[in-house]
């Protein structure tokens, strides 16, 4: 470069003089970049790249993902000029021949004209990306946030949640700048697409990523539309979707509508901590360099109060951006500046807030309110302005009366006239003073003038006596410790009950709780115009979260941990499933769907239900069922025991997703708790009971485990189809042990989750059947009764008599005689063939037949076999006849006594045949 014109710069001549710049400080670092891409555009990425790499904090990754960030945001490639020519680059003094001269700039006029054609093209790029970022954040802040739910990093700030939602699954905004779309995933779809996503993704998709427990601050512009969100993670990690407009965006916190003030802070926790403070409305504009574009806005919005910006303070920070950001913007926009004066250097005002209290940062901040100078915006007259026109102009007279003028204008908009009354209301303060205390703060002639101002403000009376309850109940919840959550905030009358919604607490409170927590604030949260209300069935428990949060309260706040997609974490717990169910492909496809379906549809319950039983001790099941799956669902799982399960307080049974039964039905109950269980496997809702509050429905959303080492836990029926069985047959060895508790320490129930939620389960569904496994069919014949027992000996031979006809007097007699030699009990002949004929055909009415002797006889007939057994056969006398001989004949050779069974009519016993031989 020859000149002083930087224009005459060429590529190779920003490469001699970058090696006198540092590239270790980040904002020098960014301002390069910026000069030499709004001058040379693409071109100079790899010179920026190679000169960037000399800095100790290099990445590749993140250096490409600055460059495309540069959008022409107003450094020119003459602030690297001068930032090299202050380290002490100078340029070389030749002249240049006209060739020169020529061929420079034509080559720069070929520059020029591509740079401002890749300006062009990004600057359209950049504002269609704008408008498909924001349509994204709007429908995934309307569609898949939930006003209801937790975050650690407002535990952790100790402040409440203002106008932000909460991510219960996790979300994904997958931003495309070369197709200029954006794609929303959500729950097993986002997990899946994250696992499947290349890491080495093209350049042009980037992502936000909202995992579980995240706070979703919403940021709009002076039109009240969403432009994008913030994203606070539980460390309080703050992430934007990249195109997304920050510039001149906020987020309000509180009403503006009685208040003479409102406020400014950087981010979000400082500002929720002013707004607890004082009530102010505060406006959050995410950080300092946004503090002035936010001021524009809110000072065109809201022209008639007063702009403070309560900044932060941090001198150990260079520049103390905080506090040089504010002064600039009050002094652009009129506004006042408070820093918090604390014990700690750099201290924020939630820093204030969490360590020397609520009292000293309210203190703070009302004092410097009061003690600072009348403003009023610069563009309408700032009282310096006026008050040196005035002195210039007019003397000393004019300066006193531009003073007074100022001071009359900030009683204006502080102050309101109570209508129908002569009280006055402070809009700083948010409280109601009599005249005569208005006019001792403000001095009579001020008050004179203010009353006189046919411009001057009203307010309800009521209005203003709900703002000064709120405003008493807000310092209140201060003082008692709850994070700001005043009365109203806190409880929910619920409608129809005498019973309290604390949503502090997540749960069910009796009036008279409320009452004791309260105390003398009890008759302003009764009385209060905001308390809120809920309908005693609006309180629900919706894991889908299909609920509106504007009518709902739902109980369900997202299970409680962040998957993690490594198969390899989660080995041994994975081959559990396999160890359990013996190897059986099937058994172990089945419970893995079992076990992922509801985790991939939260809010699905299941038709069908788990039992693990064995003799067997030591085989994990208990390991596997009860502690790695009650870790995934959190505070949704239950385990729970016999006293659980036989009480009348059933309220452990709500908000469930999940329950182990461990040996909760005991030999003596086992029988008289199916119908119980039956219930919780099926039910839709359920009943909850607890003592001191009604009872209330609950939608039933429970999949349940059942774990026992009986032999016989409970009967299950022939026909059943909810019920999957297994029976382990080997102790988990020490080695799977530790391999598994080693699993289970680090990442492995984390990784498993993810393994069951990407897990592909196929045509499996909510009513898919169980396979029928030997333990179950081990276990059916367990449960059978005597009679069933029987009949199913009967069915499948082993008693020796064909499945096909016998009168109903000769199966019983056959019946009471295997009850003898089985010890079972018997029933009388009625209830057998009543029961029977629930499972076997019964004719009904009498059917002749023939007996031995030739006589005619009428019977009652079981029809077993009714394919074998046709219609035609049961009309003649002699064929029926021969039929029931035929059973006679082959229950005598099969050993049974049927000279001595007492119902058994014409009958001639075979004694010309051995018992045991063949039929003549």
């Amino acid at each position: 470069m020859t000149t002083n014109d930087k224009q005459d710069l060429t590529l190779d001549e920003a490469r001699s003089l970058l090696p006198f710049i540092s590239a270790e400080q980040r904002d020098i670092w960014i301002q390069v970049g910026m000069g030499l891409k709004a001058f040379f555009g693409d071109l100079a990425f790899d010179l920026f790249d190679s000169w960037s790499q000399s800095g100790s904090s290099y990445k590749a990754a993140d250096c490409r993902a600055v460059w495309r960030s540069f959008h022409g945001d107003g450094i020119s490639i003459a602030t690297v000029v001068k930032l090299a020519q202050d380290n002490g680059w100078r340029p070389e003094k030749r002249e240049l021949t006209a060739q020169e001269k020529a061929q420079r700039k034509a080559e720069f006029e070929q520059l020029r004209a591509k740079r401002e054609a890749e300006l062009e093209a990004d600057e359209e790029q950049l504002r269609i990306m704008r408008e498909q970022v924001a349509l994204a954040c709007q429908e995934v802040f309307e569609k898949h946030c939930h006003a209801a739910g937790a975050s650690q990093y407002l535990e952790n700030k100790k402040v409440l949640s203002y106008g932000t939602r909460y991510v219960n699954k996790l979300i994904v905004i997958e931003i495309d700048s070369l197709n200029q779309r954006c794609q929303i995933w959500h729950g097993p779809d986002a997990h899946r697409w994250l696992n499947e996503v290349n890491k080495d993704r093209p350049a042009h998709i980037s992502m936000l990523v909202m995992k579980q427990g995240v706070l979703v601050v919403p940021l709009v512009d002076e039109t009240g539309v969403i432009q994008s969100l913030q994203v606070i993670s539980a460390n309080g990690k703050k992430m934007f979707p990249k195109f997304g407009r920050k510039s001149g965006c906020f987020h309000l916190i509180g009403a503006s509508d009685a208040s003479a003030v409102v406020a400014v802070a950087e981010g979000y926790a400082t500002a929720a901590s002013v707004h607890m403070c004082t009530g102010w409305p505060v406006a959050v504009a995410i950080d300092s360099g946004n503090i002035i574009k936010v001021c524009k806005s809110l000072n065109k919005l809201y022209a008639d109060k007063q702009l403070v910006i309560c900044g932060d303070d941090d001198p150990s920070v260079e520049g103390n951006p905080g506090r040089t950001k504010a002064e600039q913007a009050a002094a652009a926009y009129g506004a006042i500046c408070i820093f918090p004066q604390a014990q700690q250097q750099g201290a924020d005002w939630n820093d204030l807030l969490i360590v020397e209290g609520a009292a000293v940062a309210t203190k703070q901040l009302e004092e410097g309110l009061e003690n600072s100078l009348p403003h009023t915006p610069s563009n309408n007259g700032g009282a310096a302005q006026v008050e040196a026109a005035a002195a210039e102009n007019g003397g000393e007279g004019d300066v006193i009366q531009a003073k007074k003028d100022a001071i009359d204008r900030k009683i204006l908009a502080r102050f309101a006239l109570v209508e129908g009354k002569t009280d006055v209301w402070d809009g700083h303060k948010f409280t109601v003073m009599k005249k005569s205390g208005f006019e001792a703060l403000v001095g009579k002639e001020h008050a004179q003038t203010w009353l006189g101002n046919i411009a001057k403000k009203l307010i309800d009376k009521d209005q203003a006596q709900l703002l000064v309850d709120q405003r008493k109940m807000q310092g209140k919840a201060l003082k008692d410790g709850w994070h700001g959550m005043t009365p109203v905030e806190r409880y929910v009358y619920i409608d129809g009950t005498k019973d309290i919604w604390d949503r502090a607490k997540r749960r069910r409170v009796p009036e008279g709780a409320v009452k004791m927590m309260l105390g003398d604030s009890y008759s302003l949260w009764l009385n209060a115009g905001d308390r809120k209300v809920v309908d005693m069935d609006h309180i629900v428990f919706d894991p889908a979260m299909q609920k509106d949060p504007d009518i709902y309260i739902n109980t369900f706040e997202g299970l409680p941990l962040e998957p993690i997609y490594d198969d390899e974490k989660c080995k041994s717990i994975r081959e559990l499933i396999s160890f359990l169910c013996n190897d059986d492909p099937e058994a172990t496809q089945w419970l893995t769907c079992w076990l992922a379906y509801p985790l991939q549809k939260l809010g699905t319950k299941m038709d069908t239900a788990v039992l693990l039983h064995s003799t067997m001790e030591g085989s994990g099941k208990s390991l596997f069922l009860s502690d790695i799956m009650g870790k995934i669902y959190g505070a949704y799982a239950a385990t729970v025991g016999q006293a659980q399960l036989e009480s009348n307080w059933t309220v452990w049974q709500s908000a469930k997703l999940y329950a182990a039964f461990e040996e909760v039905v005991s030999r003596d109950k086992r029988y008289n708790q199916t119908g119980k269980i039956k219930h919780m496997i099926t039910g839709k809702t359920v009943r909850m009971e607890s003592k001191f509050v009604n009872g209330w429905e609950e939608a039933n959303y429970m999949n349940a485990v059942f774990l026992s080492n009986e032999i016989m836990p409970w009967p299950i029926s022939e026909n059943d189809r909810r019920m999957f069985v297994m029976w382990p047959h080997q102790s988990l060895s020490r080695e799977k042990q530790i391999a598994v508790g080693a699993e289970i320490e680090s990442d492995g129930v984390e990784a498993f989750y993810g393994y069951l939620l990407s897990y592909d389960c196929g045509d499996f569904d909510l009513r898919t059947k169980p396979p029928r496994t030997l333990a179950k069919e081990r276990l059916i014949a367990m449960s059978r009764s005597s009679w069933e027992n029987f009949i199913e000996q009967w069915r499948s031979g082993e008693l020796g008599v064909p499945f096909t006809i016998a009168r109903t007097q000769d199966l019983h007699d056959l019946y009471l005689e295997w009850c003898s030699r089985n010890k079972e009990n018997t029933l009388s002949e009625t209830k057998f063939s009543l029961f029977v004929s629930s499972k076997i055909a019964k004719s009904t009415t009498q059917i002749a037949w023939l007996d031995d002797y030739k006589d005619r006889r009428r019977s009652m007939m079981f029809v077993a076999d009714e394919e074998k057994i046709k219609p035609t056969d049961l009309i003649e006398a002699a064929r029926v006849g021969q039929l029931i001989r035929e059973w006679r004949k082959t229950a005598w050779i099969a050993g049974w006594n049927l000279e001595k069974w007492e119902k058994c009519i014409g009958f001639d016993a075979p004694l010309d045949i051995e018992r045991k031989g063949k039929a003549a």
